[in-house]
C-alpha cells in the first residue's frame, strides 16, 4: 500500500505542478498580448479560472493524503495516545463520508446539470470544470482509506 502511495503523491504533485506551471504560462503570455500586443485574449483569463477550480481541488485532496489540512489541536494535544488514535480514526471516517457524499455524490450531480451550460470564452461544457469535484473527492476517499488502514505508520513519521 505504500508503493500505492507513494505513487499516488508523485502523480498529484506532477499533475498540480502541471497545472500551475501552465496557469503561470498562459498568464504571462496574458499580459504580453494585452500590454505589447494591444490585443488582449478573453479565451486565457477562462483557461486560468477554470485551472485554479482544478489545482485547487486536487490540492485539497492532497493534503488529506499528506494529513496537513487545517486543524485544531486543543482537544487532541489534551489526549492520550489511546484518545488520540481512536480520534484520528473518528477524524477520516468524517473525511470518509464528506468525500463519498457530498464530493462524489453531490460532485457528480452538479457536473451533470451543468454539462448544458457552455462556458463563454472555450465554449466547453461547465460540467467539466465542476468535475474537479467529484475526482478530488474519490482521490480523497483513497487517501482518507489508505490513511484509515495505516494510521500507526504516519503517527511515527510525525515524531
Amino acid at each position: 500500500m505504500k508503493t500505492f502511495r507513494n505513487g499516488l503523491d508523485k502523480v498529484m504533485e506532477i499533475l498540480c505542478s502541471a497545472i500551475l506551471a501552465a496557469m503561470v504560462l498562459i498568464v504571462l503570455y496574458q499580459v504580453f498580448a494585452r500590454k505589447v500586443l494591444n490585443n488582449p485574449n478573453t479565451v486565457t483569463e477562462e483557461l486560468v479560472r477554470f485551472g485554479l477550480v482544478w489545482v485547487a481541488m486536487l490540492a485539497s485532496a492532497y493534503v488529506v493524503g499528506k494529513k496537513g489540512h487545517l486543524c485544531v489541536t486543543l482537544l487532541s494535544d489534551n489526549l492520550n495516545e489511546k484518545g488520540r488514535r481512536f480520534l484520528e480514526v473518528v477524524v477520516q471516517v468524517l473525511f470518509l463520508l464528506f468525500a463519498a457524499v457530498i464530493m462524489i455524490y453531490g460532485g457528480w450531480q452538479a457536473s451533470l446539470v451543468t454539462m448544458g451550460q457552455i462556458s463563454p470564452s472555450l465554449s466547453i461544457p461547465m460540467g467539466y470544470v465542476y468535475l474537479a469535484v467529484p475526482v478530488s473527492g474519490a482521490i480523497m476517499l483513497l487517501y482518507s482509506l489508505m490513511n484509515l488502514l495505516e494510521p500507526r505508520v504516519f503517527e511515527s513519521e510525525e515524531k
